[in-house]
């Protein structure tokens, strides 16, 4: 570069092929070519400046949004554990109320085979799944498994439908005006009528006898024993089991009778007992 009064000049030379350039340029452009370059560069750096500024600025506003998404995304989570729970928790209370219904009805099945039609129900108006816990639950399923085993062997009820036409004690003797004692009660009814057991048993026997005439005694847990007397017809066999309300044979007057009827005796731990609080 060859420096000039009023300028600047470049000259290029090339021994190899022998040839020589030269460009010359005047102050004045020089100095505007340099101005133009520290513009671009100055330009340059202010933009990267911008630039680098506002990247910071918006990954500040990113995190920041990022974090309310986040917090968004865990309250709705927990929000819908909470709902998962709570269903769950309602859809067991559901569940444990649905077995209750059922034993319930088993209970109330029981009570209609007995000629006892009693409705148990729970809840009721202002009933809320709220109010009731498993101790609840708890302390109603042990009532009714204890009053459902209870109803299962105790002899609830009336083995005819017919009314009672002579009751438990001493009375006067329909073959003669002696005064004699009447183990049982008598239920009135025609001939065929349908005999049923008042409880889950055994048919301990099955037979004609003198005085019974045709009979069944069912032996029943707890000590006690039913029998029904003076049938027409007997439709069970020894050591069959039995369940409440199950049809053991049909109302007659076989044996020592004077007309058509049943005679029902409930006997506990051998001794016979006052029917009159189990029929009525």
């Amino acid at each position: 570069m060859e420096k000039r009064n009023d300028g600047l000049s470049f000259i290029v030379c090339c021994n190899k092929f022998g040839w020589t350039r030269s460009w010359g340029i005047s102050r004045g452009r020089f100095q505007f070519v340099l101005g133009a370059l520290g513009i671009l560069v100055l330009g340059a750096l202010l933009s990267f400046f911008l630039s680098y500024k506002l990247y910071g600025e918006a990954q500040d506003i990113r995190a920041q949004k990022q974090a309310e998404i986040d917090e968004l995304l865990s309250a709705v989570e927990t929000m819908s554990h909470d709902i998962i729970v709570d269903k769950k928790l309602e859809d067991k209370f559901i569940k444990r109320v649905l077995r209750l219904e059922k034993k319930l009805a088993s209970i109330e099945r029981r009570l209609s085979t007995k000629k006892k039609r009693r409705t148990p129900q729970i809840g009721g108006r202002g009933f809320q799944i709220s109010d009731i816990g498993d101790d609840y639950f708890d302390a109603v399923e042990r009532d009714i498994k204890r009053l459902d085993k209870v109803l299962a062997v105790i002899p609830f009820g009336r083995p005819a439908s017919g009314s009672i036409s002579s009751h438990y004690g001493y009375r006067q003797s329909p073959f003669s005006e002696a005064r004699e004692f009447h183990g049982g009660v008598d239920f009135r009814g025609k001939t065929g009528d349908e005999v049923v057991t008042t409880a889950d048993g055994v048919v301990e026997k099955a037979k004609y006898v003198k005085g019974y005439g045709k009979h069944v005694i069912i032996k029943h847990k707890k000590g006690y024993k039913t029998l029904y007397g003076h049938l027409s017809k007997i439709e069970v066999a020894k050591g069959q089991k039995v369940e409440a309300g199950e049809k053991i044979g049909e109302l007659g007057s076989t044996g020592r009778s004077t007309g058509p009827h049943l005679h029902y005796e409930i006997i506990k731990y051998g001794k016979r007992i006052n029917p009159k609080k189990y029929v009525r």
